[in-house]
């Protein structure tokens, strides 16, 4: 007959909290994709989880709390995807990380919608904050500039710090106005592809300029 140890209780306690977390954070997902975050209460929660009100405080928070770890549980997806896009040569990157962004978000539309505005208005998209996701992006198309400047393909006449922050905002931009239900993915990659290649445009040395230009022509008449 097995006996239990205080060790082993420990880990089955542990393992019980962390899949009712995971639950409560699940049922939280599904609530935000189907009626937004605003309409996401801890009773009704709490219902559908099966869990007590204070169960849910305990193990994550209130609304705000719950929202940040989905946030980013979220951020943590999308740093995995501008990592597997940094390649060469720069076009091919950023085209690799708008094409890459959409497919995720295409896995369930409703739900990056929602969490995206809501970000948006809980400020933890904000452009000063430390903890953004502005800080944790925007270095990338910097250094991406600046190794074009290296390549030879950009001019440098605008410093990469100036003009890597332009072209992140141009994907910020176009998710935004994807998430607000301007236009569709397709929409989403059309807009932000084309604002990045103006952006190196803008910089380019003529044979690099020129080759920008015909991938902003197919995109425009397709």
């Amino acid at each position: 007959m097995a006996v239990e140890t205080l060790g082993s209780r420990e880990s089955t306690r542990s393992k019980n909290m962390a899949k009712r977390r995971e639950t409560i954070l699940r049922e939280a997902r599904t609530l935000i994709a189907d009626e937004g975050f605003e309409a996401l209460k801890i009773r009704d929660l709490a219902a559908r989880a099966g869990l007590t009100v204070p169960t849910i405080y305990n193990l994550v928070g209130g609304k705000n709390e719950i929202l940040a770890v989905i946030i980013e549980e979220m951020v943590v997806q999308l740093r995995a995807i501008q990592n597997a896009a940094d390649i060469d040569p720069v076009e091919e990157s950023f085209a690799k990380l708008i094409n890459d962004l959409a497919d995720h978000f295409a896995t369930d539309e409703a739900f990056f919608r929602a969490a995206f505005i809501a970000g948006d208005r809980s400020g933890l998209f904000e452009q000063s904050s430390g903890e953004g996701i502005f800080a944790h992006f925007v270095q990338q198309p910097i250094e991406a500039c600046a190794r074009a400047v290296e390549e030879g393909l950009l001019r440098g006449q605008i410093s990469p710090a100036v003009l890597g922050p332009q072209i992140y905002g141009c994907y910020r931009l176009a998710r935004q106005d994807w998430a607000n239900g301007y236009f569709d993915l397709d929409g989403f990659r059309k807009q932000a592809l084309i604002g990045v290649f103006l952006c190196l445009a803008s910089d380019a040395k003529p044979a690099f300029r020129e080759r920008l230009m015909d991938r902003i022509a197919s995109l425009s008449n397709g």
